[in-house]
């Protein structure tokens, strides 16, 4: 199981804890098939607007030049591919 998909798993496991389903309230992450993160990361929407977007590697380490700054598909995910 790659650490994307491990992520899941443990945020999936504290909700059934909590018994508590806020979207807002944490991030979900974006995986590939193999449990490894894709390239863009996003949080949720609010309402219209587009949550925040970044870049990361597949261990899910954010990429230089890439931050949260960013709101919804930067000029950057265009060659991309997933």
């Amino acid at each position: 199981m790659g650490p994307c998909r491990r992520e899941i798993e443990s945020i999936l496991s504290s909700l059934k804890i909590t018994d508590i389903l806020n979207p807002r309230g944490f991030r979900i992450p974006n995986c590939d098939k193999k449990g490894f993160y894709k390239r863009k990361q996003c949080r949720p929407s609010k309402g219209r607007k587009r949550g925040f977007c970044w870049c990361v590697d597949k261990y899910g380490q954010p990429l230089p030049g890439f931050s949260e700054k960013e709101r919804g598909d930067g000029q950057y995910y265009n060659s991309e591919s997933q």
